[in-house]
């Protein structure tokens, strides 16, 4: 079930309530006044992480190595 923001006019007040959909427009009594609070626009934000940072390799055989590993035949380093 959702979460509606209710507001009152008269004592200004903003009410949170817990109901379905299909009473999402019902009035809601005001605890303070007992008036009728009304539903208000929902406001809401999106917040995402940045990115996490990417390591900086001096030279490709370090990419290679960091990206198969060092058990890679190809990243293993050859003998002489």
């Amino acid at each position: 079930m959702p979460i509606y923001l209710f507001g009152c006019p008269e004592c200004e007040i903003e009410l949170e309530e817990l109901r379905p959909a299909w009473r999402a427009d019902e009035p809601l009594e005001c605890p303070v006044c007992h008036g009728l609070c009304v539903r208000e626009p929902s406001r809401f934000s999106v917040r995402s992480a940045p990115p996490p940072p990417q390591p900086v390799y001096a030279n490709p055989q370090q990419v290679a190595r960091a990206l198969h590993g060092l058990d890679c035949d190809c990243c293993r380093p050859r003998r002489r």
